[in-house]
């Protein structure tokens, strides 16, 4: 079960794989994961599809964030 993180404005504070949410213009929910890729001012890339397929884009903070969510580790499926 994912454990809810404190929204927080601190780059450092999302781990790849991390879930968030964000509210969208005109109030419309959005969900995307944290990659393991992060811009040269250390924030991370999210995995996000707005519509225009899967995306790879700087947009953790883009918007409002709503949710902050983390699996712990011994949950995960280690890579084949």
């Amino acid at each position: 079960m994912a454990s809810r993180c404190p929204i927080s404005r601190l780059a450092t504070d999302y781990r790849p794989g991390d879930i968030v949410t964000w509210m969208l213009p005109p109030g419309l929910p959005h969900i995307g994961l944290v990659a393991d890729i992060r811009t040269p001012a250390g924030v991370p890339l999210v995995i996000h599809n707005i519509g225009a397929g899967t995306r790879l884009e700087d947009r953790l903070f883009a918007y409002p964030i709503t949710g902050h969510y983390r699996f712990p580790a011994n949950h995960l499926v280690p890579s084949r």
